[in-house]
């Protein structure tokens, strides 16, 4: 299952700020927000897929069962609900999802409400969610936050903790255009007396996340100053007041990725007198972790990254010239670049250009992909820039061979390539780079 017909015609439909249409229906149908005793709610503008990832694969080793929801996916949208690291079967999201909105009709019409939808596409896939982790009965439940924090349907279910991984500029349109405003929608998550794990941000965004967290008596665990990691050869080393972890590897590929690992360390360590987990399975949860999409290599010429802001083109290009700094054989760099709406294409363009040679712009079949012409348009400057049109031509234009390719600046741009490339995938580093560790 790529997608489900239902959630096809909810897809044209956009999305719906807030949670009282999702918690009257759930309240409807008798699902209660709080049957869940262990609940880890991930939010901020970048990194905070990463985190869930570690997460999971920490609990898991640790012999818990995990229920993991993301957004949004690569491939197939089987991908946004996982448990125990398998995502939901094509059987039981039809099962599942087909009869969550069927209730929903019925509760809509029945309650009289003037709704276009009675579910949107991400409360019908959140509901699914929390049904589908009822039904396998999981330990702990880690909950990615879709868009904010505060209005997202995420935001239904009642978390023990709360982490903000970082906050930047992205949907500038729905959660403001300074750093303060949007720090303050992805507060939002932050539950009454809980534990809330921060990271390292601008010291506005800093001031009004603590100061949300103290109002709700919560205990703040603050990045550089109530925890610290160095960054070593081998990893990273960690230490809190009562804890500290030497060479701990992470398995994404990346610096900022250390950052990610000691946010998820500090919640796994906080709430130890919960759901107690071993030094190893840390250790092996964080150096086994995978993250489809997130600066992977999928084959020796080619490097894909969700990056789609620009706080996360500054992530890849900081890579990117690590790895050319690095490598022992220097290829030229050809970005395929394609974002989608509503996107700042022009940041990106320009964070992204001194690290690479050339930029192709291209567009994946996604309803909010732009144009490639739109894209080159937004980024002609001093890098030449060639517009390439779709995807499955783009792609293989620029592959020649000689040359590395990183295919960026869209989530469903990087899903598109790797169904292309698929069968080659094997996530291994390329030959071409063999003094670069996995950093």
């Amino acid at each position: 299952m790529i997608t489900h017909p239902i959630l096809t015609e909810l897809a044209n439909h956009g999305v719906r700020m807030g949670i009282g249409a999702l918690e009257a229906f759930l309240s409807h149908t008798g699902v209660s927000t709080k049957q869940f005793p262990f609940v880890i709610h991930v939010g901020g503008t970048n990194g905070k897929g990463s985190v869930c990832r570690m997460l999971e694969s920490i609990y898991r080793d640790a012999g818990y069962s995990v229920g993991l929801y993301t957004s949004p996916h690569l491939q197939n949208v089987n991908e946004r609900i996982r448990v125990n690291g398998q995502d939901i079967s094509d059987v039981n999201l039809d099962r599942i999802l087909r009869d969550t909105h069927d209730q929903a009709v019925e509760w809509s019409s029945t309650e009289g409400f003037d709704l276009d939808v009675p579910l949107t596409y991400f409360e019908l896939m959140t509901a699914t969610a929390i049904r589908c982790f009822a039904e396998q009965q999981v330990d702990v439940v880690i909950l990615e936050v879709g868009l904010g924090g505060r209005l997202d349907a995420t935001n239904i279910l009642r978390s023990t903790v709360s982490c903000i991984v970082s906050i930047d500029y992205d949907h500038t349109d729905v959660l403001g255009t300074d750093l303060s405003s949007i720090a303050t929608e992805k507060a939002g998550i932050i539950e009454q007396e809980q534990v809330v794990v921060i990271g390292s941000m601008d010291d506005n965004a800093n001031r009004v996340i603590r100061f949300i967290a103290e109002n709700k008596a919560s205990m703040v665990h603050q990045l550089g100053e109530d925890f610290h990691f160095t960054e070593t050869t081998e990893g990273l080393h960690f230490q809190s007041e009562e804890f500290r972890l030497e060479d701990v590897r992470v398995g994404l590929v990346g610096a900022h990725q250390k950052h990610n690992a000691a946010l998820a360390l500090q919640i796994v360590h906080s709430q130890q007198c919960v759901r107690s987990v071993s030094i190893s399975s840390m250790l092996r949860g964080l150096s086994t972790v995978t993250h489809p999409g997130r600066l992977e290599w999928v084959s020796e010429d080619l490097l894909v990254d969700a990056a789609h802001n620009p706080a996360g083109a500054k992530k890849l290009c900081d890579y990117l010239q690590h790895i050319r700094q690095k490598s022992e054989r220097l290829l030229p760099v050809t970005l395929l670049l394609g974002c989608s709406s509503g996107k700042d294409i022009r940041s990106i363009g320009v964070i992204l250009a001194p690290a690479v040679d050339r930029i192709f712009t291209t567009h994946c079949s996604h309803p909010r992909a732009l144009s490639s012409t739109d894209v080159a348009r937004e980024i002609k400057g001093g890098t030449p820039v060639f517009d390439m049109g779709p995807v499955e031509e783009a792609i293989s234009h620029c592959r020649w061979g000689e040359e590395l390719v990183v295919v960026a600046g869209s989530i469903f741009l990087v899903g598109a390539v790797r169904d292309i490339v698929r069968p080659s995938i094997d996530q291994t580093l390329p030959e071409f780079l063999p003094s670069i560790d996995r950093t």
